[in-house]
């Protein structure tokens, strides 16, 4: 299932939930924080509304893992990653597996632009939509749990908007040195600006979220003044 999809079925259970009428704290894990993304960004506007933004390993700058990056056991040569990106970016597999719609090849950034089916639409890359920017600046605080130790998402930095520099699999950039970040062409810049972008190190690993030690690190921003 396409991750525009996977939204769109979160959209509805939030819809017949009567509870988050009034708005709510939305806190998304792995997979599940590119989909409170896509809500925010597509309906936010519509309501419910999101409130504010809590993610833990979440991949919001694309996923990869690759060349150099080794998520996989072992590093995949250059040949056959160029012919793995010919194949995760034809539309038969943007439809069928919902993570090939945020894999971000930094050495074949063309393809990701023009048929990576989600991720390049919510950094406002491609159709771009100043209503979604707005909805991004809307919740009180972004708050992201990412983890060095986390060896699940690649770069690990993703969690914090960090992706793989263009043409390697080395060396990671931070949000703030991205093209997206200092064109804000999403918000994002904005929000951190105005210090509504918090990053936390929890030091766990990508299977630790369901621990009573993770919990009592979310539970101090579940309350909102």
């Amino acid at each position: 299932m396409t991750i525009e999809n996977q939204v769109n079925e979160l959209r509805t259970c939030i819809l017949n939930d009567p509870k988050l009428a009034n708005g709510f704290i939305a806190f998304g894990y792995s997979n599940g924080g590119m989909l409170v993304r896509g809500y925010l960004e597509h309906f936010n506007h519509l309501g419910p509304k999101i409130l504010r933004f809590i993610t833990y390993s979440a991949p919001l700058g694309g996923f990869f893992c690759g060349r150099s990056s080794t998520c996989v056991g072992k590093a995949i040569p250059p040949i056959l990653d160029d012919l793995i990106a010919d194949v995760i970016y034809t539309r038969p597999l943007q439809n069928l597996i919902g993570p090939t719609n945020y894999w971000r090849d930094p050495y074949n950034l063309d393809l990701y632009k023009k048929h990576c089916a989600y991720l390049p639409n919510l950094e406002n890359i491609v159709n771009y939509s100043q209503q979604m920017k707005d909805n991004f600046l809307s919740p009180d605080l972004f708050v992201l749990f990412g983890s060095n130790k986390d060896g699940a998402i690649s770069p690990w930095q993703s969690a914090w908007f960090g992706v793989f520099s263009d043409e390697q699999d080395e060396i990671v950039l931070s949000m703030e040195e991205r093209d997206v970040y200092v064109q804000d062409l999403f918000g994002l810049k904005t929000l951190n600006e105005q210090g509504r972008v918090k990053r936390l190190n929890t030091g766990l690993n990508h299977m630790q979220y369901d621990t009573q030690e993770f919990v009592g690190m979310l539970v101090l921003w579940l309350v909102m003044e």
